[in-house]
């Protein structure tokens, strides 16, 4: 599935805003291309200030070249991605490890439509980012010896996830009390998933089917793996590609998270 992006290279997207220092024109162009075509892309080496309120607003311009930056949780744009000593949060932005494949914001009725990360400090071993896109989501999951089944519980409407307490308090979600749940796979070529927070309220033969699911996303053939270094910025397409981690437990490793509503 193609998504009908901007398209840099025609004028449209340059027109409203131009590159951001660091990430010219074709670049620009390029990465457009490739998030429309495979659900995300990757900008390489760009430029960093020391750390500090620079960074934040470094990554602020280069994301919004991209869509408009949501500060819906946590009531900033810009979310450091990293372990906090001690702290083993409800989210995956505040502790080291793992991370499942997921989608950001599945919790609300309507999630930011992409996710960029920036990486300032990588860690010294793991903490690889992975994707997969929902077509290959699919295709793992229809190859499953109860696929029936399994799509369609994930196709039925009924699915709810818990705010983290990080974002519970000031959040958006006490606005969307009339939101009575979502498909995991609508099909529609979209996808909205995580597993460690599904909501108690969500019916006990659709949970059923979660670990399952899980196992199955995680060791699906359309995976992809990417090592990313300082100044590496990754754009996913939130609303059709999963992501994820893999476990590392180093106390420096640091990313820069921008949620991003599309443009009108």
């Amino acid at each position: 599935m193609t998504t009908d992006w901007p398209a840099v290279a025609d004028g449209e997207a340059s027109a409203r805003r131009p590159p951001p220092q660091g990430l010219g024109a074709q670049g620009l162009a390029t990465a457009w291309h490739e998030l429309g075509a495979k659900g995300w892309t990757i900008l390489r080496g760009l430029p960093l200030p020391l750390l500090g309120r620079g960074t934040a607003t470094a990554v602020l311009e280069y994301a919004s070249a991209f869509g408009v930056p949501s500060d819906r949780d946590g009531g900033h744009p810009v979310r450091r991605v990293a372990p906090h000593p001690g702290h083993q949060g409800t989210t995956f932005s505040s502790r080291a490890g793992d991370a499942g494949l997921h989608t950001d914001s599945q919790y609300h009725r309507v999630p930011e439509d992409l996710v960029c990360l920036l990486v300032v400090r990588p860690a010294t071993e793991g903490g690889l980012t992975r994707l997969l896109g929902a077509g290959d989501a699919v295709s793992a999951l229809a190859a499953q010896p109860d696929a029936e089944r399994i799509l369609d519980a994930l196709a039925a409407p009924s699915w709810r996830w818990q705010v983290p307490r990080e974002f519970a308090c000031g959040s958006a979600v006490a606005k969307e009390r009339g939101y009575r749940g979502a498909s995991v796979l609508p099909g529609d070529g979209t996808i909205r998933w995580r597993r460690d927070n599904i909501s108690g309220s969500t019916p006990g033969r659709l949970r059923a089917v979660a670990p399952i699911v899980e196992r199955c996303l995680d060791h699906a053939e359309g995976a992809v793996t990417l090592t990313l270094d300082a100044g590496d910025m990754v754009v996913v397409d939130n609303t059709r590609t999963l992501h994820g981690r893999t476990w590392f437990d180093d106390p420096r490793r640091l990313l820069l998270r921008v949620r991003l509503w599309r443009r009108p």
